[in-house]
């Protein structure tokens, strides 16, 4: 989205020269600011402006549209392509911002706003965004269950800027291939881009690859800038040029034509969600044929399109877009992280406000003055920029490990960190006894009554359960009423085995998520715990598709519900195969607060009556195995304070410092009871 602007300052009488295609073309700036305000209100999460993430597609065709002209009008006399001068036009529009931006996030945003794990990816984060390659950054560490929900990266906006820096450098050379055919130049591009626009095209269809790979590939993604760079090698070639401008016949064509492709971007701004499946299989590059539709209406003096996007306060965003998009991102994340109490609504607010004045001061007081030249000098601008990324770079390495946020824990906890906290319970527990008697069992009442013996408790599930299980592994070690040993979790992995589920992407079947019959059955074996924790009902409320079937479905539906019924009594029938008794924890619907994560976070899992409907089926579970399972209800004594900002930032995840006083007051001696009493009952023949 780095797209700059074309002209400030439009007459009446250039606006209708042919001769100049670049010069005096207002309603591109217009169509800059109309797509910056979709990217913000997407990212806002506020409305229903769930496809506003299209408007990143729109830039994409447009700057292909520009440097691809731009590019060919000013070699098109010349017998070599001046690429030094190229990339320092280039450096001059665009290293002052993102630079200005990225040193903002490593001086203010990481000492003060970021969480722990914000602090412990910013370097990598940063360095990515830094040299231009987020995107594949973000392909190579995964789209993570943890990374949807966790606090996210303040540059996940860099992965745009990314692809576009990176077609920066391969244009010129893709120019300079055409222009070995001294005769039949324009031709030669043509053909090259065309040919490289198709195979972006196909690639994903043909490797089937998946909606986050295609959505961040500069592969699959090129097909938007290419297209746009025929559109801007065909407005050079002047007959075609003028046929649009002055024909008459064109002149009622091309604004119609516009007219009805902004239209349906629009409303796919308002109702196409990420999620969609055919937008990785050709979605992309039909809306950028319809952005290219909507840069010639725009382009063209004539029409409703360009009436519209001339208009002053779209010109004036769109002038100043690219430091609105590249502060707004950061600047709701500090708002949201520093207010977590705020309104969403408010919240958003104020961050754009704050992401508005600091572009208009950005492009006053840093972009103009090193875009028009003063400063740096001519012929030093890639030896300052090289040493300003070289500075850049060191301070980011040097950022410190601590974190305002860190006493609060993580809202999704390492795996390995509960191991090692079990691993040190272990050692701490007793050898001479492996089923103590509760340390508030009366000694001789227990010589003459069988008293339930201290159990050992081990957790299953999918990330949630993480915060959970510390909490409850420390208050078991303060305690002495509980010993906690390893269970299995897999971050992003519900029990029910979907063969695609749908968030703001398709998630398709992952073998490590499918084989916990195994790994539980294994683990069971081994540690032959007391009792076994379920908690993993996040991964089954989303859309999903059954095994064997092509249709999407969701709880709710009684085919969907019978199926998750059947994984979690499966489970069950695993996790209590060696007597031990489970337990099944319901779930409290996700924060108000992340409703708005629908347009690009959650999906439609966030919706409540998905959750109490797992809930119902965890009870129906539990009354199918009275022998062996019991439910801990969570969201019933909960109640309206799941909705307390505070016990989950993230609207999802509780974090092991947010839930120990749940542990302390309630959970830990409700599980006690659960256990006194079903042992009393059921009394495992051998462990008395």
């Amino acid at each position: 989205m780095t797209v700059r602007p074309v002209s400030e300052h439009t007459s009446e009488a250039g606006r209708r020269r042919v001769g100049d295609p670049f010069t005096n073309l207002p309603g591109l700036d217009g169509l800059r600011g109309l797509a910056v305000v979709a990217v913000v209100a997407f990212h806002a999460g506020l409305g229903r402006m769930v496809g506003g993430f299209l408007g990143v597609s729109t830039f994409f065709t447009l700057s292909g549209f520009l440097v691809t002209g731009l590019l060919v009008r000013r070699s098109r006399h010349s017998p070599a392509i001046a690429f030094r001068p190229f990339w320092e036009r280039r450096a001059r529009r665009l290293l002052p911002a993102s630079l200005a931006t990225l040193a903002g996030i490593v001086l203010l945003f990481g000492p003060f706003v970021a969480t722990a794990e914000q602090r412990r990816a910013m370097p990598a984060d940063v360095l990515a965004a830094l040299f231009e390659v987020a995107n594949w950054h973000d392909i190579a560490s995964g789209s993570s269950y943890g990374a949807l929900f966790a606090a996210p990266s303040p540059v996940l906006h860099f992965w745009s800027l990314s692809i576009e820096a990176q077609f920066y450098v391969v244009l010129p050379l893709l120019v300079l291939a055409a222009w070995r055919f001294v005769h039949r130049r324009r031709t030669a591009l043509a053909a090259i881009l065309g040919g490289l626009a198709l195979l972006s095209a196909l690639e994903p269809v043909v490797f089937s690859m998946s909606p986050d790979r295609v959505y961040y590939g500069t592969d699959t993604r090129a097909v938007e800038l290419l297209i746009g760079g025929l559109l801007g090698l065909a407005w050079t070639h002047e007959p075609i040029r003028r046929r649009l401008v002055i024909g008459r016949g064109v002149r009622v064509t091309v604004p119609a034509l516009g007219a009805l492709a902004l239209g349906l971007q629009l409303w796919w701004w308002w109702s196409l969600p990420l999620s969609t499946p055919w937008l990785s299989r050709g979605g992309f590059t039909g809306y950028a044929v319809l952005s290219c539709l909507v840069i010639l209406a725009a382009a063209v003096p004539v029409g409703p399109v360009n009436a519209v996007l001339r208009s002053a306060p779209l010109r004036w965003l769109g002038v100043r877009s690219f430091g609105i998009y590249l502060l707004h991102w950061p600047v709701m994340l500090a708002v949201r992280q520093l207010h977590p109490g705020v309104a969403p609504a408010t919240s958003a607010t104020i961050a754009v406000v704050i992401s508005v004045l600091g572009a208009a001061v950005s492009y006053r007081l840093l972009e103009q003055p090193v875009r028009t030249g003063r400063w740096p000098a001519p012929g030093r601008v890639l030896r300052t920029s090289t040493a300003t990324v070289a500075v850049m770079a060191v301070a980011t390495l040097t950022l410190p490990s601590g974190s305002r946020h860190e006493s609060a824990g993580g809202l999704v906890a390492d795996p390995a960190t509960y191991d090692r906290l079990i691993e040190a319970h272990r050692s701490a527990a007793s050898p001479h006894s492996t089923n103590p008697a509760r340390p508030d069992a009366d000694p001789v009442a227990s010589s003459t009554v069988a008293v339930a013996p201290v159990p050992t408790m081990a957790p299953f599930g999918d990330s949630t359960v993480l915060g959970v299980g510390m909490a409850l592994a420390r208050w078991a070690m303060d305690t002495g009423r509980l010993t906690g040993t390893r269970g299995d979790f897999r971050v992003g992995c519900g029990i029910p085995r979907f063969d695609a589920i749908r968030t703001t992407g398709v998630k398709p079947d992952d073998p490590e998520c499918r084989d916990w019959p195994g790994r539980w059955a294994e683990r069971i074996r081994t540690d032959s715990p007391d009792i076994a924790l379920i908690m993993s009902a996040v991964w089954s409320v989303p859309d999903a598709r059954l095994p064997g079937s092509d249709r999407w479905s969701a709880i709710g539906d009684p085919h969907t519900d019978e199926f998750i019924r059947d994984e979690y009594l499966a489970a069950v029938d695993v996790l209590s195969s060696r007597g031990a008794l489970v337990v099944l924890v319901t779930w409290p619907r996700f924060g108000d607060w992340v409703a708005g994560g629908r347009s690009g976070v959650l999906g439609d899992q966030v919706d409540g009556e998905r959750m109490s409907r797992m809930n119902r089926i965890l009870t129906e579970v539990a009354a199918r195995r009275p022998e062996s399972v019991r439910v801990v209800d969570l969201a019933g004594w909960l109640g309206d304070r799941s909705q307390d900002r505070a016990l989950r930032p993230d609207g999802v995840h509780f974090s092991e410092a947010t839930f120990r006083p749940i542990v302390d007051e309630w959970m830990g001696p409700e599980i006690e009871r659960i256990w006194t009493e079903w042992w009393t009952r059921h009394r495992p023949s051998g462990r008395a």
